[in-house]
């Protein structure tokens, strides 16, 4: 007779108890993962995503440059929400596109993914760690076309830190007379004392939608 007592079974409590513990690490070492895989995110200590926003850091992609003098009811549009754009994006960065390829989720949805090089900062600034290459997804029907591939764009960023990616943006071709101006209206503002781009969305939310910065 074997007097020695036989291993006990884990019971049902103690089973979910060691798969939770087991979910936790691995989420816990996929958000270490996240953090020092140089993907652009949002700092610590950002402000959460304001959905007021959604609109003009919506993930698409503007095929045509904004018309800076056109007045056509699109042109006028396409002005007001650039405007908008630059007063409430934390990040305004130049990108040329590397690759670009598409897909189509459950029940249909196009989403789009482009392979970008991160360029020169116009406002704001890249946070530490994040390495020049990023993927962006791209949501609704207007997609990338297939010339888009190294040409340089405009990338309008709004952090939003606890979501995956931990940011929204908007993307649209970059022109020189827009850049010039964008340079030119951070100089007036930085020398005006407007921008202080450690004080985050919160100062930029009390200068209004329409504010340019």
């Amino acid at each position: 007779m074997d007097v020695r007592r036989a291993a006990r079974r884990p019971g049902p409590w103690a089973s979910i108890v060691l798969g939770l513990s087991m979910a936790s690490w691995m989420m816990l070492a996929g958000c270490r993962r996240a953090s020092s895989s140089g993907e652009l995110g949002a700092p610590s200590g950002t402000s959460a995503w304001d959905s007021r926003l959604d609109q003009l850091f919506d993930d698409r992609f503007t095929p045509s440059a904004v018309e800076l003098s056109g007045r056509a009811p699109g042109d006028v549009l396409d002005q007001r929400r650039f405007s908008q754009r630059l007063g409430y994006a934390n990040l305004i960065v130049l990108v040329t596109v590397d690759q670009v390829w598409s897909r189509t989720l459950l029940g249909g949805q196009p989403q789009q993914r482009v392979e970008v090089t991160l360029g020169r900062a116009l406002r704001g600034s890249l946070p530490r760690k994040t390495t020049p290459s990023q993927v962006l997804v791209l949501r609704g029907a207007e997609e990338l076309p297939a010339d888009a591939v190294g040409r340089v764009m405009l990338m309008f960023v709004a952090w939003a830190p606890g979501e995956i990616p931990a940011y929204h943006h908007h993307l649209m071709p970059a022109d020189e007379k827009v850049i010039e101006l964008i340079e030119a209206m951070v100089r007036h503002a930085r020398k005006e004392g407007k921008l202080d781009e450690s004080q985050g969305r919160k100062k930029r939310r009390k200068q209004g939608a329409g504010s340019a910065l």
